[in-house]
């Protein structure tokens, strides 16, 4: 508990001065959908993630970059607007501006996903941005992924949960659905998606999130065993779809069930 607080006092601490970079000086920025692109190091790409953050948090995703990259994948990480916290996803009275300015993202986010569907196309939302991309998603402004990573999505309103919750459980594409540890507010999120995602049997996991810094190495387990990553040499069981019960021996891998991060030369 008083490491995580520790943690995030220190982004906190960051954030104001790392989120005044001047993005417009930056060459992988591209003004008019307002992201950052990592091409990828090989002649052809081998997957493309889409990174849309929280505000204010852009910059803790561009450290993994070169990480994608030097593994052939295609790295877009968008500049979130405020909106996506000023407005409410759930409202039942949806505002003019509201509609227009989700209606804007829309497009912004057809224009820059990739169309090759050869690779894997993996969404990684973090925070606020999570229910909204599920609502573009879901009414089908925006194609569905392959493979979809959450991060940090812990809403409050009960309302806000739910609507979360039924919609990881009823999405049709795997979830990796990743919590800071010692994060308080994950509990009840946590608790009811895996509840919604049993009953609906839903290719659905969950996993503490145990090193911010460096995401690609946990994310990268859960890649190797859906086959979006080559297996690492000498890879341990729980990358080759297995884990280890209480006994040692090997037994498959429950979807839902918490598991270790991967190590860190992936």
């Amino acid at each position: 508990m008083i490491r995580a607080a520790l943690l995030m006092l220190g982004w906190l601490t960051v954030a104001p001065a790392l989120a005044q970079i001047d993005w417009n000086a930056r060459a992988e920025y591209q003004a008019e959908a307002r992201l950052l692109y990592f091409e990828a190091a090989r002649p052809e790409a081998q997957g493309a993630l889409l990174v849309w953050p929280e505000l204010e948090q852009t910059h803790h995703w561009l450290a993994m970059a070169p990480w994608w990259q030097q593994r052939g994948w295609e790295l877009r990480v968008l500049l979130p607007d405020e909106q996506q916290r000023r407005f409410d996803p759930a409202a039942e009275q949806i505002p003019q501006a509201q509609q227009g300015w989700l209606e804007q993202l829309g497009r912004r986010l057809t224009a820059v996903l990739t169309t090759d569907r050869n690779i894997p196309q993996l969404v990684l939302t973090q925070g606020s941005a999570t229910l909204w991309y599920q609502q573009l998603v879901e009414g089908g402004t925006l194609p569905p992924p392959d493979g979809l990573i959450v991060v940090d999505a812990v809403p409050r309103s009960a309302a806000h949960q739910r609507m979360l919750a039924m919609g990881l459980a009823r999405a049709g594409w795997p979830v990796l659905d990743l919590f800071t540890t010692g994060n308080d507010a994950a509990v009840p999120n946590r608790e009811q998606r895996q509840h919604s995602a049993a009953r609906r049997a839903a290719d659905y996991t969950t996993e503490p999130l145990h090193d911010i810094h460096h995401p690609e190495r946990q994310i990268a387990a859960w890649l190797v065993r859906r086959g979006w990553l080559p297996l690492p040499p000498g890879a341990p069981d729980y990358l080759k779809g297995r884990t280890l019960n209480e006994s040692g021996i090997s037994r498959p891998a429950n979807p839902g069930a918490e598991r270790e991060p991967a190590p860190a030369n992936l």
